[in-house]
């Protein structure tokens, strides 16, 4: 009988065809087997901590961790994983962690932070400290994400950023074989999808918490401030009448809060901020003096210029936060006291693929 060379040559292209898939699993689990494993502990490392009293009060007056998504040790371990795996690009190039680095408070030294591909990202990365003490939960420099929650999954998807659909995330982390183990400590089951990891990156954001600093010390009656540094928390606290105080939108002992005393409007042509006011976030203090460059943009260089800035419409003019020549220096050494070096080499905040 007489093949037909039409039929001859489907047989062929779906031999092809069939070799090419294989192959491409094969990539695949070559890739897994090859690429670095996280190295994690035993025995989960603790991320529900006794805060001292003054950062407990503050919490149960301001925590915006929903009953659905308590904070557990092997919840926010699966988080720090997530966060520091650079599979979650879509070329394997970037993770959370890249823009957001623990040796500088979980913020980038970058004015603007390089994406999976290249490009620089809009805003300057916000420092992802103290997040769960924001009552509203808003997250973003224009609070467009309504959870800490929604906010881990944005960067992801961001085409600058990190790159991948949603499906695409699913599908290349159920791929790797460190994975299944680590959602069924967390969750109770390896099934995984976008709501758990979310809930994962959003336990680990909220357990990065500063109260080891000196400012906490002495309000723990262990240490005193030097008298620049008591003067400047006064000075920080206080304020002529009908001035705006700086804790009046950095309050104590975080440094943020959610309801600011009035809106913080940045001069930016480019960038309106929450709901095209001109007005932004603000973030906490905590690390200030390890964080820097400054606000959305990335625009103040750091705390001096900030404290000294220059008459309105210079480049270094910064509403509501220019201080007298005299008390500028009193400002800075109490700001220098919110500085907790803890989260920043805490091995429990690191990258375990490292």
């Amino acid at each position: 009988m007489k093949i037909r060379k039409p039929l001859i040559l489907a047989v062929f292209l779906c031999t092809v065809i069939l070799f090419q898939q294989c192959a491409k699993k094969d990539d695949t689990a070559a890739a897994v087997a090859t690429d670095p494993q996280p190295t994690l502990p035993a025995t989960a490392f603790n991320y529900n901590i006794v805060y001292p009293a003054h950062i407990q009060n503050a919490l149960l007056l301001n925590d915006n961790t929903p009953v659905d998504n308590p904070i557990t040790n092997d919840g926010a371990t699966l988080g720090r994983v997530l966060f520091y795996d650079k599979h979650l690009s879509k070329n394997n190039t970037v993770s959370c962690g890249s823009c957001h680095k623990a040796a500088t408070s979980f913020s980038d030294d970058q004015q603007l932070s390089k994406g999976f591909a290249g490009g620089n990202t809009a805003r300057h990365s916000m420092a992802l400290l103290n997040v769960r003490f924001y009552k509203s939960g808003k997250m973003f420099w224009d609070e467009r994400a309504a959870s800490v929650e929604k906010q881990a999954l944005q960067p992801i998807q961001n085409t600058v950023e990190m790159g991948l659909t949603l499906a695409e995330l699913e599908s290349k982390v159920a791929a790797l074989n460190y994975y299944p183990a680590l959602f069924q400590k967390a969750f109770g089951s390896t099934q995984i999808d976008s709501v758990r990891i979310a809930k994962a990156l959003a336990q680990f954001e909220r357990s990065i918490v500063t109260y080891q600093s000196k400012y906490d010390q002495v309000k723990q009656g262990v240490a005193v401030f030097t008298p620049d540094e008591a003067t400047g928390e006064q000075l920080f606290l206080t304020a002529p009448p009908g001035v705006l105080t700086c804790a009046g939108c950095h309050a104590p002992p975080m440094f943020l809060t959610s309801t600011p005393a009035a809106p913080f409007a940045f001069p930016d042509p480019t960038d309106a901020g929450i709901n095209g006011q001109n007005r932004f976030k603000s973030g906490s203090l905590r690390n200030i003096a390890l964080t820097a460059p400054y606000f959305h943009n990335g625009a103040v260089s750091s705390l001096t210029v900030m404290l000294n800035g220059g008459p309105p419409g210079s480049p270094t003019f910064v509403p509501a936060h220019s201080v007298s020549p005299t008390d500028a220096p009193k400002i800075l050494a109490f700001l220098q006291t919110l500085s907790d070096q803890t989260v920043t080499t805490d091995t429990k905040f690191s990258d375990p693929f490292k």
